[in-house]
């Protein structure tokens, strides 16, 4: 999965950016749990379409994947 990291999520809130990675990290997992608790019926994605939860698990960690490759360790 590659897309251009610059660009916005449909629908999506706009992120500040920060060097400090903690509030970022906490949010992440807090929606990675949140999505593990929920049972109910999945939106449609805005690229895939119709997704079941392994299918939307397996894009969250690849759309992740994608985005780790911004993060640089300063030495």
């Amino acid at each position: 999965m590659t897309h251009p990291l610059d660009e916005p999520i449909p629908g999506a809130p706009y992120l500040e950016k920060s060097e400090d990675l903690n509030p970022s990290l906490d949010r992440l997992a807090e929606a990675y749990q949140t999505f593990e608790r929920h049972t109910g019926a999945l939106f449609p994605h805005f690229s895939y379409g119709a997704l079941s939860k392994a299918e939307y698990t397996l894009a969250h960690t690849m759309h992740f994947n994608n985005h780790l490759t911004q993060i640089q360790r300063f030495r």
